[in-house]
Formats: structure tokens, sequence, C-alpha cells
């Protein structure tokens, strides 16, 4: 329940901020890297006015913490992380320059209530980061229904503080 309660107050605190940015941590091997969520490690996005959130999937879980993004490296022959600026045509880099509007916590698909992901509401569109299965779900607008049975997103934040 302590991480449910972590993310949520995290998410309160970027509700109505402006995203200035987003940072990507990506795998590469052999100059190349995969496709958008299948290369991507780690990413912060860069909300005006308070530290960067950094986003860490691990199984069904997602955990969201204020940290500096770390530097690339090198794995010798199992490749190399890059971390840099998010470039379009990937999913996050679309978001940058907006404000977020809302946000609803995203309940995985665990014996234990816990954060799988977050669905978020953008001044232009909606944005689901979701972590299933050690994979990262970047998806504009709404849960896709094949996740249906795994993910089930919570109440807007905004809402439930009208209430």
């Amino acid at each position: 329940m302590e991480q449910q309660q972590v993310i949520v107050e995290i998410l309160r605190r970027l509700i109505g901020r402006r995203l200035v940015a987003v940072t990507e941590a990506r795998h590469w091997y052999e100059g190349r890297r995969g496709g958008d969520a299948e290369s991507l490690l780690h990413f912060w996005w860069h909300f005006e006015g308070i530290p960067p959130v950094m986003a860490h999937g691990c199984g069904e879980h997602l955990s969201l913490d204020f940290a500096e993004p770390y530097l690339s490296y090198d794995m010798a022959e199992q490749g190399e992380t890059r971390v840099g600026s998010a470039r379009l045509p990937d999913v996050l880099a679309a978001y940058a320059g907006q404000r977020l509007l809302d946000a609803a916590p995203i309940q995985g698909c665990t014996p234990e209530p816990s954060v799988g992901g977050v669905q978020l509401r953008f001044e232009r569109d909606d944005l689901v980061v979701a972590s299933v299965g050690d994979e990262w779900l970047l998806v504009r607008g709404s849960i896709p229904e094949e996740f249906g049975a795994h993910l089930t997103a919570g109440g807007w934040l905004v809402s439930q503080r009208d209430e």
C-alpha cells in the first residue's frame, strides 16, 4: 500500500505542471536500438519547478521517484546504455511542452495492490505508461483492449479531490 501512496503523491505534485522534457535510457547493440518500448530501460519526466521524476518498471510494478538521470555506460559485448533526450517519433517525446491536467494510477495484474502503471491526461492527448511482464507499455489514449484483463485504471486524481 505504501508504494501506491508514494506514486499518488508524486502524481499529485505533477498535475498542473508543464512537461518541459523527457530523458530516456535505452539499450543499444552494435550501433542500433530496438523499437520505442522495446529498447527503453528507464525514463525521466522533467516537469517545471520540481526535480526530475524517474520511472522504473519491474515485472508488473511501476516505481516513480525523484531522481536525476544517470550517465550513459558501456556494457562491453552486451552493448551500451545511452541516456539522452527523447526524440520523435518515440511516444514519450510527443508530450514535451504540454501541461499535465490529470492522472490516474493503474492497477497491475498482481495479487497484492500495487501500481502497474499510470494514465496521464495532457492538454492534447492521454498517455498510458505501464510495466507489463518486465516490458514497457507506452500508448497514446487509454488502456488497449488486449490489456484490459491485466490493467485496471483507477479514478482520476483531480476528480477525487473535488469529491
